[in-house]
């Protein structure tokens, strides 16, 4: 027959421990520190400039960037095609409705339309030309004017300079302890 023998013990903990002592204790001197800065004007004039943007006036006169000159070309040809477009429909429309009635004669429409653009065409135009933009930046004084400084910085302390050193307490397992089991025949094993 078979025994089950157990052998145990328990864990043990201990303290280790530290007492807090005094290192230092002094009292604290006062500090003085003086420091002095020289005054000294930083004050400078600054030039005078003059803007000068003549772009408009060029411009009025036909001297234009090739971004604007393509710029103009592009939404005129745009409004050319859409209003081209739009008319020739308009046009195909009525003719193809109006055509086979009576008084709908298309070479006198035609020739009504051609006298009505011709006639409506400005000949002559004038227009005001814008004048150039200038702008004029003033001379300035900047900078600052540094007084100067004396200082006198005087440092005391309220107490004295005191160091010590804090205690500790730590725990720790000086034995772990254990638990052992073991089988063994007919009898316990008391001296395993």
């Amino acid at each position: 027959m078979l025994r089950l023998n157990i052998r145990h013990q328990l864990p043990q903990t201990a303290i280790r421990q530290q007492r807090s002592h005094l290192d230092e204790a002094a009292v604290v001197p006062a500090e003085i520190h003086t420091g002095t800065r020289q005054a000294r004007s930083n004050k400078t004039v600054t030039q005078p400039t003059i803007q000068i943007d003549s772009y408009q006036s060029r411009r009025a006169y036909g001297a234009r960037t090739m971004e604007d000159f393509n710029r103009e070309r592009a939404q005129r040809g745009l409004s050319d095609v859409q209003a081209g477009t739009s008319g020739r429909t308009q046009t195909a429309w009525s003719r193809a409705e109006n055509g086979a009635k009576r008084g709908g004669d298309i070479a006198q429409q035609i020739y009504n339309e051609m006298m009505s653009k011709y006639s409506a065409r400005t000949l002559v135009g004038f227009d005001l030309m814008p004048g150039p933009t200038i702008s004029v930046t003033p001379s300035q004084v900047t900078g600052d004017t540094d007084v100067g400084d004396v200082t006198a910085d005087i440092n005391t302390t309220a107490g004295a300079r005191i160091s010590y050193t804090t205690g500790s307490a730590e725990t720790y397992i000086q034995n772990e302890g254990f638990i052992r089991r073991w089988v063994s025949e007919d009898k316990y094993d008391i001296y395993a």
